[in-house]
């Protein structure tokens, strides 16, 4: 038996890009299935330099109230679940379940200000503009970019039209696929030996993917919001009092919104549905009603020193039935267009979908020499780096809990656990966020405001579909072979806080990362895209662990004061090396 790469015998001689359309339509929408073939005469692929590339328009629900709308600042989560398989469609290479889960974590805790921007460039992901940034101590986002975004037009003037499916771009999106096949490669991939390669890609649904700005939400960094100024624009400004009627108010400068652009940096649109509640407890809210509808939008020149302010004109006099007086400086705007409807369908169109391979020529020599051993009857072997989803779920009554995982693989790097709120909940809960699980702080039902956050008020997840959460869980460990590792529950309480970070979890995740080949540069998101997990090996040695007939199992402890308050679905991704043996014109995998 023959290895198939080695470091003395592989030369690469010449390199091309070749387009594959996809095969099964020239437009997709959420939650259908994209089809393409690589054709063996494509003969070698460097998959790390192979992308998807497609463009994605986005559309308001018919009839639905009209917001901005923007895809998850991962776009790669528009894939839900990806397979391949060798060319006869016989042999499943690679599977991902969930694949929009594994990428969120990886795009989330592989990354620093670089990476970030050419990911930004190239797949059309979001990342903080300091343009639109919060100057009332909020945490950073990339999901209020107004000036740049790509999925929508920029304004500037005064605006009087309603925002219209019109204003949506058509936006050019190059994403890696992430598999061992392809952008995890670390070999070139001989697809003539495998009679072609097919890969079947699943759409994520529309509403787990297509998300409001952030600067709009009620429970969603809520100081990052326009603040009200006044009625008159006056710098002596006058509140809007209890009972009284007005179809016109003033923004305040806070976060941003002066300048001669503020209007372009102003997070609503004309023929949005707005109210008001309290800047540091959203918990108190106006009732303006449905009424209060945005019909312009301008510059001023009233207020601000002489430098203007941003004056907002409602459809009608709106009058404020709220039972007390909405002051200057004490209130934001939210958006009620999409956290007030029963649903919300907006949708997305995919077209022009291509993946561009990138061919690898070599030399016709090597070419003849491999044909000649597969034709001898040897065979031709090589290693990827693959991962498999394995699935287990509890009620949010549970505190503690044991799960099994059945893994069959022979060489396995790392297992990390992704636990995954599984409420079910609107299309218009999930893209605003209303009523999801609470990262930190305390929603809007909550109108004490003793628990909310200093900086944001709340941050509620508007990625409950492939993020994980924390959901108060105090210890984790694990059984393998029959012994508990590590001998000291792994704590997690300070994290169950929503205050602080512990540093043993921190420790064996950055450990699970690096074992599963996700560089871990990043643990900014350690809270809203929280995660554990075991590595196999110790840092740097590069081994593996069998798992085929092993014990194998997570030991959670919710004990916590606070009960957890949602199911959980787990995404235990098990990181592993599968081997590919090919043999007599056939493939065989080796998990």
């Amino acid at each position: 038996m023959s290895q198939f790469w080695k470091v003395d015998d592989s030369v690469r001689v010449g390199e091309k890009k070749i387009s594959v359309p996809s095969e099964n339509g020239l437009s997709y929408t959420a939650g259908q299935k994209v089809q393409m073939f690589v054709d063996p005469s494509t003969k070698f692929m460097d998959g790390r330099e192979t992308y998807l590339q497609f463009n994605v328009l986005l559309n308001l629900p018919s009839g639905g109230t009209p917001t901005r709308l923007q895809l998850d600042k991962c776009s790669s989560t528009i894939i839900k679940n990806i397979r391949i398989y060798d060319g006869s469609r016989g042999q499943l290479l690679e599977e991902i379940a969930d694949y929009s889960s594994y990428v969120s974590v990886k795009y989330d805790y592989d990354k620093d200000k670089n990476i970030e921007n050419l990911r930004a460039l190239r797949e059309c992901c979001h990342v903080h503009q300091p343009f639109n940034r919060g100057t009332s101590g909020t945490s950073k986002t990339a999901m209020a970019n107004t000036i740049t975004n790509p999925y929508f037009k920029k304004t500037s003037g005064d605006q009087t039209t309603a925002f219209a499916n019109s204003d949506f771009l058509k936006a050019k999106v190059t994403i890696p696929l992430h598999t061992g096949i392809f952008a995890d490669s670390s070999t070139v991939f001989p697809v003539m030996m495998t009679n072609g390669l097919y890969i079947e890609l699943d759409l994520s649904e529309s509403a787990d993917v297509i998300k409001q700005l952030d600067s709009v939400l009620r429970d969603t960094r809520t100081n990052l919001n326009p603040v009200f100024h006044s009625i008159n624009g006056s710098d002596a400004p006058s509140d809007w009092a209890d009972g009284d009627t007005h179809a016109s108010f003033y923004v305040a400068v806070d976060n941003g919104l002066d300048g001669p652009d503020r209007v372009s940096k102003f997070p609503f649109v004309v023929g949005e549905t707005i109210n008001f509640c309290v800047l540091k407890n959203n918990g108190s809210a106006s009732t303006l009603g449905a009424a209060a509808t945005i019909s312009e939008i301008n510059l001023s020149s009233d207020g601000n020193a002489g430098d203007g302010l941003i004056e907002v004109v409602l459809g009608a006099g709106v009058s404020n039935d709220s039972g007390f007086d909405i002051t200057s400086e004490d209130f934001v705007l939210y958006s009620t267009a999409v956290a007030d409807a029963t649903t919300y369908d907006a949708g997305y169109t995919v077209s022009d979908v291509n993946l561009i391979v990138s061919q690898v020529i070599l030399d016709p020599a090597y070419e003849r020499g491999m044909i000649q051993k597969v034709r001898e009857g040897k065979a031709i072997e090589f290693d990827i780096m693959s991962t498999t989803n394995y699935k287990n779920s509890i009620l949010a009554s549970e505190r503690q809990t044991t799960f099994q995982i059945y893994a069959q693989n022979s060489r396995a790097k790392s297992l990390l656990v992704i636990p995954q709120d599984s409420t079910v909940y609107s299309t218009s809960q999930r893209i605003s966020g209303s009523g999801t699980y609470v990262i930190k702080g305390t929603d809007f039902s909550n109108a004490t405001g003793t628990t909310k956050d200093v900086d944001d008020t709340c941050v509620a997840s508007t990625r409950s579909a492939y993020t994980g959460i924390c959901d108060f869980l105090s210890t984790i460990q694990y059984t393998m072979n029959g012994k508990r590792v590590p001998s000291r529950e792994i704590s997690v309480k300070k994290c169950a806080t929503k205050n602080s970070i512990d540093a043993f979890h921190i420790y064996e995740l950055e450990k699970t990362l690096d074992n599963a080949g996700i560089p871990p540069r990043s643990f900014v998101h350690y809270l809203d895209n929280f995660c554990f997990g075991r590595g196999f090996s110790a840092g740097g040695q590069n081994g593996v662990l069998d798992l085929r007939g092993k014990d194998l199992a997570v030991i959670l402890k919710y004990q916590e004061t606070t009960a957890p308050t949602k199911p959980k679905m787990f995404n235990s991704f098990v990181f592993h090396v599968r081997r590919l043996t090919i043999r007599d014109g056939a493939v065989d995998v080796t998990l």
